[in-house]
């Protein structure tokens, strides 16, 4: 059985609807006017119209678009991607705020931490994410089903429009497609007719009566294709114009087998990105501001700095401390005498590096720290001191010339509750062999060393040897 050509559906649906519309009031002495191929403007083609005048004057147009199976395309639906592509946009910027409001309900702040642009970045990173499963998942919903010829029918208004395809229009293909072109045509109030191997209209609906459109869509002019060209041809063409016309002639075969999409806004999409995106910033504001560290722009900050402080006075290199400073050997200030007579402290007279330190053999255990109630640790070099460079005072209390000694005295003291350390000489800048102990820790302010020496000498025995103030200048026979 032939294939119905695309000229004679449109003749047959053009004889269905002078039929369908024969029994409408009209003016009287009126005519009714038919046609094929009939163009508007932006491009819009009716295959068919017809129109009359009804009795309150006002002009009553029908269109309608013929289908074969040669241009089964106008009527078999597609999915419209960028439709898809805002509506997930829209709906991966509404996500994210929800996320982040929901975690601030809770008390919950993934972003406030040292590493916030890291996690921002990584936030920022599920939105093609979220984009990507929403396009995967909904892409096939019937809100994206796009078809030309229920497109070309809303751009412009007409009282009545009509879809008229051939029998084998959809052959080889599955039944959605048929039924997709129902439903919309039920959904928009277009009416539908079917033309069978017998050449014989089959209504499958007729068009609403009611304006279901918001926005009321536009009205144009249809003119015969003929009358086009003519109009076309009697234009003069300028140099851009022709080759406009030049490309467009040979682009317009593929632009109706893959491009046939008429232009859509997505207004509603845009705003909600847009409220989403501002919503978002508002919260991640928010997590910025309970940041733990506050990252001040360094550059700035310079600049800052040494704007403020142009017209200032430069800081003068020395300092003054809030206490006289202990001299050594000096017997004016008590108690900061030291006795000659110790001879057992002789050794740890600081001075610089000598031949006799350079040959110091070092034991291989330098510093025993003591405290009380722990366990004794031990130190096997003077990195420790290594980075003292201010003048510091230590309380000794004796020097040992074997490690037995200096263990047994420590032991001593944190009976009493005294925590101590045994120190290897070379390791404060000093020479000679054996072990300092000295209680408590090194000292930088001398007042305060003088009153701990006082309150650590009421613990131990009257009999004892007595604590000695030692100052010590900043380290530089460093020993390893």
């Amino acid at each position: 059985m032939s294939s119905l050509s695309e000229n004679t559906i449109k003749q047959l649906a053009l004889g269905y609807l002078k039929s369908f519309y024969r029994l409408r009031p009209r003016a009287f002495n009126t005519v009714t006017l038919t046609g094929t191929d009939m163009r508007g403007s932006n491009n819009i083609i009716a295959d068919g119209f017809l129109h009359f005048t009804q009795e309150d004057g006002k002009i009553f147009t029908a269109t309608f678009e013929a289908t074969s199976q040669a241009t089964k395309d106008e009527i078999c639906y597609r999915p419209r991607l960028s439709h898809v592509f805002w509506d997930s946009l829209a709906f991966a910027s509404l996500l994210l705020p929800t996320f982040l409001a929901i975690a601030h309900i809770v008390n919950w702040y993934p972003l406030a931490a040292e590493d916030f642009y890291l996690r921002l970045l990584y936030l920022l990173l599920t939105l093609p994410l979220w984009m990507a499963i929403y396009f995967v998942t909904f892409r096939r919903l019937p809100r994206y089903r796009y078809i030309f010829a229920i497109e070309q029918f809303k751009q412009y208004k007409a009282d009545d429009q009509w879809i008229a395809y051939g029998y084998d229009a959809f052959s080889g293909l599955k039944e959605k497609y048929r039924l997709e072109l129902i439903r919309q045509c039920s959904r928009f109030g277009f009416g539908l007719v079917e033309i069978n191997a017998q050449r014989l209209p089959k209504l499958i609906m007729a068009p609403s009566r009611a304006e279901i459109f918001v926005p009321t869509r536009s009205v144009f002019d249809f003119l015969p294709q003929g009358e086009w060209q003519k109009r076309l041809q009697s234009m003069a063409l300028g140099p851009l114009a022709k080759i406009k016309k030049y490309v467009r002639e040979h682009l317009l075969p593929v632009q109706n087998r893959y491009f046939r999409w008429f232009p859509r806004t997505y207004y509603n999409q845009w705003a909600l990105v847009v409220f989403g995106l501002l919503i978002t910033s508002f919260l991640i504001r928010i997590e910025y501001q309970k940041l733990p560290i506050y990252f001040p722009n360094e550059k700035r900050y310079k600049k800052e700095v040494i704007a403020d402080n142009k017209n200032e006075r430069i800081e003068p290199s020395y300092f003054i401390v809030d206490a006289p400073i202990a001299g050594f050997y000096d017997t004016t200030f008590s108690p900061y005498e030291l006795r000659f007579n110790e001879e057992q402290f002789s050794g740890m007279i600081q001075a610089e590096e000598t031949d006799d330190s350079k040959e110091a053999v070092a034991p291989p255990l330098r510093i025993i720290v003591a405290e009380p109630g722990e366990e004794i640790a031990l130190y096997y070099s003077c990195d420790r001191y290594n980075g003292l460079y201010q003048t510091f005072y230590l309380l000794a209390d004796s020097v040992y010339s074997q490690l037995s000694g200096a263990r047994q005295r420590l032991e001593t003291l944190n009976e009493l509750g005294i925590s101590a350390t045994a120190v290897w000489p070379p390791c404060l800048g000093g020479t000679g062999k054996g072990f300092l102990v000295y209680v408590d820790e090194l000292l930088v302010d001398s007042t305060g060393a003088a009153v701990l020496m006082d309150s650590l000498q009421q613990k131990l025995d009257s009999t004892d040897r007595q604590l000695q103030l030692l100052k010590f200048y900043p380290i530089t026979n460093k020993v390893n």
